[in-house]
């Protein structure tokens, strides 16, 4: 056995009594186990299985298992706000379909957990200023997955190969690319670090755009991403 955290991306139900739940874990990347589900007066979850809560536990861990065996598991860090602050929660719900999706298949990661930990600390206790959060996350995230942008090139003129993770002063044929007009805020976001978030200003439709740019970029970077449901969800939230 061994003791590790992880951050809880997904709890599916799959009983009366048991969940499936998805863990990142520091130690083991993406793994899957099977959970009792706490008894209570509405049948309901633990606060354990809530997405985005950062627990430790051990796990008994079997590389050719597609279901991990876990036991003591407890809550690392309560948050302080992440939960219960009405934006904040919707954030969350995106982002942990989000790295559900654009994790599938990663192993031991460990500056990527450290990211996402200092990450989401950092937007539980940002007291305003987040409403680019989503966008600065998904771009930093990038380099801890190997496909981060590439900024050489850069010019007026130039639009951004999403496909080819470039700029480009000729239109791509495949046709995935960003406006030159638009393409300024690539590197301007990769430069940029969370409390500079709060001088950056967007306007709703370019948020918007961005948004399904860097979704556009994931999908053609990181295999069966697919879409997410949630981002509905997000983007009447920032209309």
């Amino acid at each position: 056995m061994q003791t590790t955290q992880a951050i809880v991306l997904r709890a599916v139900r799959y009983s009366d009594t048991r969940m499936v739940v998805s863990f990142f874990t520091e130690h083991y990347g993406l793994l899957s186990a099977m959970v009792r589900m706490s008894r209570g007066r509405s049948g309901g979850r633990s606060a354990l299985w809530q997405q985005l809560t950062l627990v430790e536990m051990s796990v008994d861990y079997r590389s050719s298992a597609n279901m991990q065996k876990v036991s003591d598991v407890a809550i690392r860090l309560p948050w302080r706000d992440l939960p219960y602050n009405p934006l904040k929660a919707s954030v969350s719900m995106f982002l942990a379909e989000f790295l559900y999706r654009s994790l599938r298949g990663e192993g031991e990661n460990r500056p990527l957990f450290s990211f996402l930990v200092n990450s989401l600390q950092w937007l539980d206790e940002a007291e305003a200023g987040i409403v680019n959060f989503h966008l600065l996350f998904m771009i930093r995230m990038t380099r801890f997955l190997g496909i981060w942008p590439g900024v050489d090139g850069y010019a007026r003129n130039a639009v951004y190969d999403l496909q080819g993770a470039c700029f480009s002063t000729v239109l791509p044929l495949h046709g995935h690319y960003v406006e030159a007009q638009d393409a300024m805020w690539i590197p301007l976001l990769l430069r940029m670090g969370y409390a500079g978030m709060r001088r950056l200003r967007i306007e709703q439709g370019r948020r918007r755009y961005m948004l399904e740019q860097l979704l556009l970029y994931y999908r053609l970077h990181v295999p069966a991403f697919g879409e997410l449901q949630s981002l509905e969800v997000l983007k009447e939230l920032f209309s």
